[in-house]
């Protein structure tokens, strides 16, 4: 199976490195256009992306300046969990405002501690949506550790099980092995989340 993958990876590094490169923009941007990235990462947790997108197109209009109740009707009964998932985002802007340039804060941190810092002060956001916000944002080796990687790696022998990570120490091991196969293959390990999710899905996904 891993020559299968080998192939895919290879097929499809061009169009990978093209969406990593689109991340890597947001490094220049403004905090309310990494914002959209957390609207982004609250709804697409235990979800999906299209339903991140359907919320970041209805919260849009009232994003930066809206009530915790404009957000919880612009989303009403059009996504998952539209209450607690619109506190959360409100919570968090509240969070980002307190920073005169967040993108720089989070510059001037080291990189597990970059992390930590997402994971600790952002609302519905653990190891994975942390690494995924990261990502998203243009930061570099992070591991997004979901379903689908977990039953990849475990279908390559690199991992000896598909449960997810219990707390931070599983995570970082579980990161570290994902790394260490990365470096044995010669894969970008940035890249190879893509190719990861576009091998099991056939998207090269946000």
């Amino acid at each position: 199976m891993i020559d299968e993958f080998k192939k895919h990876y290879y097929s499809r590094q061009k169009e990978i490195q093209s969406r990593l490169k689109e991340f890597k923009k947001f490094r220049k941007s403004s905090d309310k256009k990494i914002f959209e990235e957390v609207v982004f990462c609250v709804f697409a947790a235990n979800s999906s992306a299209t339903m991140a997108d359907t919320a970041l197109r209805l919260l849009k209009p009232v994003l930066f300046t809206g009530t915790l109740e404009d957000y919880q009707k612009a989303v009403e009964r059009k996504v998952r969990f539209y209450n607690i998932r619109s506190r959360y985002l409100y919570e968090n802007r509240s969070i980002m405002e307190r920073f005169d340039n967040f993108l720089s804060h989070l510059d001037s941190l080291e990189h597990q501690e970059r992390r930590l810092f997402i994971k600790n002060n952002f609302k519905g956001f653990g190891m994975k949506e942390s690494s995924h916000f990261l990502r998203n944002i243009g930061f570099k080796n992070y591991c997004i550790v979901d379903k689908h990687v977990l039953n990849l790696m475990t279908d390559f022998s690199v991992l000896n099980t598909a449960n997810p990570p219990k707390n931070i120490d599983e995570y970082l091991e579980i990161e570290n092995k994902i790394i260490n196969f990365a470096k044995k293959y010669g894969f970008d390990v940035d890249e190879l989340d893509l190719a990861l999710w576009s091998f099991k899905t056939g998207k090269v996904m946000r």
